[in-house]
Order: C-alpha cells, then sequence, then structure tokens
C-alpha cells in the first residue's frame, strides 16, 4: 500500500504537471512560434515605405519630415546672404562716430550734406562755428574769475550797461568762482526764444553749488547774457506779494502744470506752480482758462500734444499782477508770457 499510494502521488504530481497550457500544448504537438511571426507586430507599427503613392498618403512619415528640413535649410541659404548684404550696405552708408580724444570736444549735430550749405536760423552763429563760441564762452568765464576787486571786465555781457547798473547796486549775483579748468565737464545745450539764439553753459563752481549760464551772440560778439544768468527780476523774491499789490511785476521763474491743478469749482482760472530763482517758496500763477495767456503757457508743456513728450518744470520769463477777485497772499495772476526761456529777445 505504501508503494502504492507513493506511485499513485507522483502520478498524481505528473498529471497536475502536465495540465498546465504550455506543457499541454507542447505535449498535444502545438507547434512553436515562428520568429517571423514574432516580428510581424513590430514590422507593422514603423512607418510604411513611400511608394510613389500621394502626399497625403504619407503625411508625417519620414520622406516628408526629410523634404520639410531641405526646404528650411535652403530658405535659410536664401535669406541670410540677403540679410548680410543688407546690414552690409546700411553700416558703409553710416556716417561713422565722431570720437572725442583727449582735450577735444564732440560738436557733431547730425547734418546731411545739403543743410551744411544752408545754416541759417537763430542757432546758425553756433552751429556754423561751435568749437569757436564754445572756448569764447568759457573764456568769459575765466575773465569773470579773475576779475579783482568787484570791477567787472569789459566786453562779457550782453545789455552791459543794464548789467553794470545792476551790479552795481545789488552786486555780481554770484559768490563762488567758475571751474573751467576742464572744458569737457560742461553740460551744453543749444536753444532758441523768439528768434533769439543762445548757448547754455552749466557747471560747477568754486564751493560745489551748481551754475547754469546764457551766452548770446550780440552784434558786438559773444556775450553773457547777465539777467538770465542771474535769474533777475524786477523785484526780490521776498518782496513780490507787496510789489504785484501797487502792478504788475516781470519775473523769471520755474513753471510747473498739472491736471490736478485745476479745481473744477473755479473752472474760470488755470492755474500753475510758479518757483523763483533761491527760494523754495510756492508761488501759485492763474491765467484765465481758454485765454490766450493759457494757451501759450499750456504750449510750453506740450499739453494737447499726441506726439510730443510732456514736459515740466519749464523756465520762462513772466510778468504778474494781483488780478481780480480774493487771492490769497502766495497767488498771483499771469498777465503775460515773455519768453519760453530766460533769455529775453
Amino acid at each position: 500500500k505504501g508503494s502504492e499510494s507513493k506511485g499513485n502521488s507522483r502520478q498524481t504530481l505528473f498529471l497536475k504537471r502536465r495540465g498546465t497550457p504550455e506543457e499541454r500544448a507542447s505535449y498535444e504537438g502545438a507547434s512553436s512560434i515562428p520568429v517571423r511571426e514574432k516580428m510581424a507586430p513590430i514590422e507593422k507599427s514603423q512607418h510604411p515605405k513611400s511608394d510613389a503613392k500621394a502626399v497625403d498618403d504619407n503625411w508625417g512619415s519620414a520622406p516628408s519630415g526629410q523634404l520639410g528640413t531641405r526646404m528650411v535649410l535652403w530658405a535659410l541659404a536664401l535669406v541670410v546672404p540677403v540679410l548680410a548684404i543688407i546690414t552690409a550696405f546700411v553700416l558703409i552708408n553710416q556716417d561713422p562716430p565722431v570720437a572725442a580724444s583727449e582735450g577735444q570736444l564732440n560738436f557733431n549735430f547730425n547734418l546731411s550734406a545739403e543743410d551744411a550749405f544752408d545754416l541759417s536760423g537763430p542757432r546758425a552763429w553756433f552751429e556754423e562755428n561751435p568749437h569757436v563760441h564754445y572756448v569764447g564762452a568759457i573764456d568769459i568765464l575765466d575773465r569773470l574769475n579773475q576779475a579783482e576787486g568787484g570791477k567787472v571786465p569789459e566786453s562779457v555781457f550782453r545789455r552791459e550797461h543794464f548789467a553794470l547798473g545792476e551790479i552795481a547796486d545789488h552786486g555780481m549775483g554770484w559768490d563762488s568762482e567758475f571751474m573751467t579748468a576742464d572744458p569737457r565737464t560742461f553740460k551744453w545745450t543749444m536753444a532758441d526764444t523768439d528768434n533769439i539764439g543762445f548757448l547754455i553753459l552749466e557747471g560747477l563752481r568754486r564751493d560745489q553749488s551748481t551754475f547754469r549760464s546764457y551766452f548770446v551772440n550780440s552784434p558786438e560778439g559773444l556775450r553773457m547774457d547777465w539777467a538770465a544768468s542771474t535769474g533777475w527780476g524786477e523785484v526780490p523774491v521776498a518782496d513780490l506779494a507787496s510789489a504785484v499789490g501797487r502792478g504788475e511785476v516781470m519775473v523769471r521763474c520755474t513753471l510747473d502744470k498739472q491736471p490736478h491743478y485745476d479745481s473744477k469749482v473755479d473752472e474760470l482760472r488755470s492755474w500753475f506752480l510758479v518757483m523763483l530763482p533761491g527760494s523754495e517758496q510756492q508761488i501759485w500763477g492763474f491765467a484765465p482758462s481758454g485765454s490766450p495767456v493759457d494757451r501759450d503757457l499750456l504750449e510750453l508743456f506740450n499739453f494737447g500734444s499726441f506726439i510730443l513728450d510732456r514736459q515740466e518744470d519749464v523756465r520762462a520769463v513772466i510778468r504778474v499782477g494781483k488780478g481780480n477777485g480774493t487771492l490769497k497772499e502766495n497767488q498771483v495772476e499771469i498777465v503775460e508770457l515773455l519768453a519760453g526761456e530766460w533769455v529775453l529777445p
């Protein structure tokens, strides 16, 4: 019995082992899957070979992608040389930059060949020979530095008689010498107002304070405009409030205009912030809204212009008065705009 049970158990295990699908298939004579058939799904997943079909049939296939790459390369090969030729042509026709060497100044006004032979207008005197007038302006500053005992050199001021009279009564208008050792340290600007062109030089004094001097080409030659350079007005800043009570006064100032300065409560007045030279006191000036004076003042700030940038802190020469109605002590009426800068005609 023992041997029979062992035989039966071996037979049972043997039968169980033959019961698996793989073994049963092998014992039933099922042939193995050929390698060719196993590779068939892989071959089907690959891109079909192009066999002269329409483009839509092989869209996205390898040959189509290669064709697109070739087209891009051909396009680049055609475009790049054209761009290189255009760039070279532009660079060749550009004016070479004028580099200022040591001790020299760059007065490049970017004038064309035609403009160079037709210089006219209020700035022509400077643009025709800028270096001479620039050096001449610095020479005037040097001569003023060398003045001893308050004696003013001759032939340095525009409207000399007026300037000398004011200097005799109120002083030169500055207490520190101009620093003129290196001409390249100055900032220069060319401007004009009412057909009068003038050169502006900005720099430092010996005490490190800044200055802004105006030079005009008068019939007698290059001269400093003393009144513009000192911000001269008809009355001292401290006396302005009492002076406008007696009549109109001419002042040099810096104006500012912002939309929120005007009030909906008082739509008949257009308000401007008036800052006088050498003073931190805020004075408010108004012009009747829509009046010629108001339009002239707004034009200084490019109000209403869609092309030009809005300006701030604009220098001007104005005439002010007390005006009609009740005003505060720091409020005046702007009666007239005399100049858009500090140089009068």
